[in-house]
C-alpha cells in the first residue's frame, strides 16, 4: 500500500515536470526523420510520376508507409 502511494506521487511528479517542460516549449516530443526539404522532394516526385514508393522508400532508407504518409500529408508517426 505504501508502495503505490509512492508509485502515484512519482507519477505525478513526472507529469507536473512534463507539463511544465511542455508549456516552455522544450517538450516537443519525436522529431520527423526526414527534413521539411526532402519531404517536399518526395511529395514532388512522386506527383511528376517519375517515381514509385518503393524507390523512394529506398532511396530515403525508409519503410513505404513513411513515405506513404508523408506523400498523403500525414505527419509522420514514431517508429
Amino acid at each position: 500500500m505504501l508502495a503505490e502511494f509512492e508509485a502515484g506521487i512519482g507519477h505525478q511528479r513526472t507529469r507536473e515536470g512534463m507539463a511544465l517542460t511542455k508549456k516552455n516549449g522544450k517538450l516537443k516530443g519525436k522529431q520527423p526523420e526526414l527534413s521539411e526539404p526532402a519531404r517536399r522532394s518526395i511529395r514532388r516526385r512522386y506527383a511528376e510520376g517519375r517515381i514509385s514508393l518503393a524507390d523512394l522508400a529506398t532511396e530515403y532508407s525508409d519503410g513505404r508507409s513513411t513515405i506513404h504518409r508523408i506523400i498523403r500529408g500525414n505527419p509522420e508517426s514514431p517508429k
